[in-house]
């Protein structure tokens, strides 16, 4: 064990905070706000860094809701461990029938934000009560607007907040994976993402009388087949690629032929100049379909979070952690998936390691992250508090040697 303190005893003491960091999860679910809008959320964290006794920062960004708080080392005051978890929820209407479901119509934290902040609010408690030994100084960022671009983890990397910084750590709730596991993946772990929003335009008329109009319909139907083929067809079969189309709207009546479809959708691959090519991919399929059908098309694309790509040797910190902590079979694993985080600004920058946490007991029924019905097992928030807390203590021994 290469831990400046016993991970066991921290492990001890993170359990004992288990229905501390529920409380707050239970209320941070309750009371959900979208990205860019996390004012009360972002209020009621600050009062709760205060009430331990520390000093939260002005926002991140002005009109940002993010910020940051820190416990020094005696030893290395100057130079940190960054922790951090994100705060924002999703537009989506929840479905479940837990007595703390959401109080806002349409809002939810369906990604598991709420835990993550919960998590990182019991890392803060828990470092506190060992900072006379820490090795090193920790940045505890309470980060806004993961869920929309462009996202809030830009804004502390351009804030400078990882320059005096050997290594980032983040967790994402799973319920990919049972309850009692931790999800490792070194190198690619998440994908870069972008999106595009395509309109078609023909001549609308009469649904019996089509030969009068352009019909943008067999257009549409026709580019959304071929942007199929970008994927199979223009890209190595070896590299992991999506392009999905996820939405389209056009049309009111049974018998009138529009003037104009939209759609769009998202893509994602794992290596970043692939992203421009397939933006420039889309475009050159939509618009030579369209003009085969004597339609035009307008075409959008944007691209938004780089790839996730976790330091070797921050995961090997991390698997120490959780080894040390829960036992040697708890770290496992995990494939890369095609899911996108802005974590990557923060992987970016420094040595990084971002971790999945398992929430899915045994014989539950599966919902995934975006579901209405997603809810992660609460009762494993205290182990992800304990992994968070107990980084400050074992990356130095693998970031800076």
């Amino acid at each position: 064990m290469t831990a400046t303190i016993d991970l066991k005893k921290l492990a001890g003491d993170a359990k004992s905070l288990e229905p501390w960091i529920i409380q707050r999860r239970r209320h941070l679910h309750a009371n959900p706000e979208l990205s860019f809008q996390e004012e009360k959320t972002a209020a009621f964290l600050r009062k709760e860094v205060q009430t331990l006794g520390l000093a939260p920062s002005a926002p991140v960004m002005p009109g940002k809701h993010g910020f940051y708080t820190e416990i020094k080392s005696k030893k290395n005051p100057d130079t940190y461990v960054l922790l951090r978890g994100d705060m924002d929820a999703l537009p989506i209407q929840e479905e479940s029938e837990v007595e703390f479901k959401s109080t806002k119509p349409g809002v939810g934290h369906l990604c598991g934000h709420d835990a993550h902040t919960s998590m990182l609010l019991g890392a803060v408690n828990l470092v506190q009560k060992y900072q006379e030994q820490l090795p090193y100084s920790v940045r505890f960022v309470f980060q806004h607007a993961e869920e929309v671009s462009p996202g809030g983890a830009k804004d502390f990397v351009e804030a400078g907040l990882t320059k005096d910084v050997i290594g980032c750590f983040g967790l994402h709730v799973s319920p990919r994976i049972p309850s009692g596991y931790f999800g490792l993946r070194p190198g690619e772990a998440m994908a870069m993402v972008g999106g595009f929003e395509i309109a078609i335009r023909g001549r609308g008329g009469h649904g019996a009388a089509p030969h009068e109009g352009i019909d943008p319909m067999p257009a549409t139907a026709a580019a959304i087949l071929a942007l199929q083929q970008i994927v199979s067809r223009r890209i190595s079969p070896i590299e992991p690629a999506v392009v999905s189309v996820c939405w389209i709207n056009g049309g009111s009546a049974n018998n009138v032929i529009p003037d104009e479809i939209k759609f769009g959708g998202t893509l994602r691959t794992f290596v970043p100049e692939r992203g421009p090519e397939i933006c420039r991919m889309i475009e050159e399929v939509v618009t030579n379909t369209a003009k085969a059908y004597n339609c035009t098309a307008q075409v959008q694309t944007a691209l938004s979070y780089p790839p996730v790509i976790n330091d070797g040797k921050a995961i090997d910190a991390a698997r120490e952690a959780i080894s040390e902590m829960f036992g040697a079979q708890a770290p496992v694993e995990v494939p890369k998936v095609m899911g996108a985080e802005d974590f990557a600004y923060f992987a970016q920058s420094k040595p990084s390691a971002f971790v999945f946490l398992g929430v899915l007991p045994h014989g539950d029924v599966f919902y995934p992250l975006h579901h209405a019905k997603f809810l992660p097992d609460e009762q494993q928030l205290w182990k992800g508090s304990a992994l968070l807390a107990a980084m400050p203590f074992v990356a130095g021994n693998y970031l800076t040697k």
